[in-house]
């Protein structure tokens, strides 16, 4: 049930900024590098990773809003893992990680409307997490949910058409351990995006 309260809560900022005086709806495309205790289950970098959000301004330097995204890891590992605690399984593996992060946020921005702005901020909420791990025909799958956080740090640049810009950026992602995944599922990514201001 709490997850859904959440989910209704960050819908209900993404859709606050279509009414705000000022705007603006993003997507960015993420690379991301497990560190951590997560890149001992994968470690090879992912570039199949997407955000979509929205911000409102509150002030001239300063917005809330709300965003979702998708990020998938997979890496091939040869050696034996520890499966239920009790079995023990050799060979070659595939592993797989989908995680979706739905969080608020809050930025602060340097600069002037219309011009180049950078900006930092934090990101809060809960992210879901697949893992999987495949061995020929034998696979066993966990999904679980995490409270998670996400410094970051960007830009927005105007390009082109009034309105119009890219967003570019860093950020580290953290999803605290739980009792079903007992990691903390660690990355850091790089962004690129366009924004459309209203």
């Amino acid at each position: 049930m709490k997850k859904y309260i959440l989910i209704a809560l960050v819908i209900g900022l993404i859709n606050s900024t279509a009414s705000a005086q000022m705007s603006v709806f993003k997507i960015d495309w993420n690379v991301g590098i497990p560190m951590g205790d997560m890149s001992d289950f994968i470690e090879d970098e992912s570039y199949r990773g997407v955000r979509i959000g929205g911000r409102a301004w509150i002030y001239d330097n300063f917005s809330v809003g709300g965003e979702g995204g998708w990020q998938v890891f997979n890496d091939k590992w040869t050696g034996t893992q520890n499966v239920d605690g009790n079995v023990d399984v050799s060979g070659t593996q595939f592993r797989y990680m989908n995680i979706y992060p739905l969080m608020a946020n809050m930025h602060f921005y340097l600069g002037e409307d219309g011009g180049v702005r950078p900006y930092i901020g934090t990101n809060a909420g809960v992210t879901f997490i697949n893992t999987r791990t495949e061995i020929g025909l034998w696979a066993v799958s966990e999904t679980s949910t995490h409270f998670s956080i996400a410094p970051e740090i960007g830009t927005f640049i105007p390009v082109g058409v009034a309105g119009a810009g890219l967003n570019i950026g860093g950020r580290y992602d953290m999803a605290f351990k739980t009792n079903k995944l007992d990691m903390n599922v660690q990355a850091f990514s790089f962004f690129l995006g366009f924004i459309f201001l209203n």
